[in-house]
């Protein structure tokens, strides 16, 4: 079996394939690295060695229609399984929810066996067979494997957050959907010195959003910050040092930002959701859950010790742990 790996580093699915990649259940695998999933050939390069895929259409196609047709073709060329990511959902809206859902189950027809992240992304797939009236894709092996969550490497101490600009900081490409509106709109219920950071930069094709959230902050009278690409080296002490980390948006299927945010030391504000509970459930008391923002980061800012996490709270699994959980169910798919 063979890691086809696809995207540019900074994309979080390619940089989680990437990650399993090297752990030491899965790193005795060839791995295939192509940086360009749209224009690339892949049923010639791969030139039929059985793989294994990490799947969001974004990284495979223009359209979802596109990606849905590099991997049919792929997966009857040869032995293909796949993790799927970003899984179809209302929230996309009633046409592309269909276009995507269809693409998906397309996907899945053509697998020999399909992780998914979390167990909401596992309901979110059967919701889109029941759509596409695909229900006999159940069928298809499934595994549902969480994200990586590694323990902090040092913890963060309250001193450090309340010396900061006293600004609410999302972390992750820009998108529409995110979060940032909800954020931008609970602002006006919390002191006039207290902005928004956006650290990441704006999603392929999103470039707009950048202009729009400035001037919904500018209408406001309130500060609004997009602070670019943030190289691994600076990550961590980013991370660490932000007044109100949140992670607000509000479809989440599962999230590598939240992950982020804990394995800097940081315990981030979350709207209330499926899967923010199947996250609580699994790790207690290293989330604050709200179903107010402004009320939850009003109190994280007269509470900065409520913003970090507290040395020994249980995280995971470790990376090692999920290359295991995947070098499993690879194993019984491509034996």
């Amino acid at each position: 079996m063979t890691h086809l790996i696809v995207g540019h580093e900074e994309h979080g699915v390619t940089r989680l394939a990437r990650e399993l990649s090297t752990t030491p259940s899965l790193r005795s695998a060839p791995v295939i690295r192509v940086l360009d999933g749209i224009g690339t050939d892949l049923v010639r390069l791969v030139a039929r060695a059985s793989v294994h895929v990490h799947v969001t259409d974004r990284l495979f196609g223009h359209t979802a229609a596109q990606t849905a047709s590099t991997l049919i073709a792929l997966g009857r060329s040869t032995s293909m399984s796949v993790t799927l990511h970003d899984l179809p959902q209302p929230s996309d809206g009633p046409d592309r929810h269909r276009q995507r859902a269809s693409a998906y189950a397309d996907i899945l027809a053509v697998s020999r066996g399909v992780a998914l992240s979390s167990h909401h992304e596992s309901t979110l797939l059967d919701a889109v067979l029941k759509l596409t009236d695909r229900r006999s894709l159940r069928a298809v092996p499934r595994a549902v494997i969480p994200l990586p969550i590694e323990s902090p490497r040092r913890y963060v101490s309250p001193d450090e957050v309340s010396g900061t600009h006293r600004d609410l900081a999302v972390f992750g490409f820009l998108y529409p959907g995110k979060g940032y509106a909800q954020a931008l709109r609970a602002l006006s219920e919390l002191p006039a010195d207290v902005g928004l950071t956006a650290l990441g930069r704006p999603s392929p094709g999103h470039g707009h959003l950048v202009e729009e959230l400035q001037r919904q902050a500018h209408r406001r009278s309130r500060r609004f910050t997009v602070t670019g690409y943030i190289p691994d080296d600076r990550l961590q002490e980013v991370l660490a040092r932000v007044a109100v980390p949140v992670a607000p948006h509000q479809h989440l299927s599962a999230s590598g930002s939240i992950n982020s945010w804990l394995t800097a030391g940081r315990r981030p504000l979350v709207p209330r959701s499926r899967y923010v509970e199947e996250l609580d459930a699994r790790c207690p008391d290293v989330l604050t859950i709200y179903d107010d923002l402004a009320a939850a980061a009003r109190h994280a800012l007269d509470h900065p010790e409520s913003t970090t996490l507290k040395p020994g709270v249980p995280l995971g699994p470790s990376l090692d742990d999920v290359g295991a959980l995947y070098a499993k169910a690879l194993a019984s798919w491509h034996h």
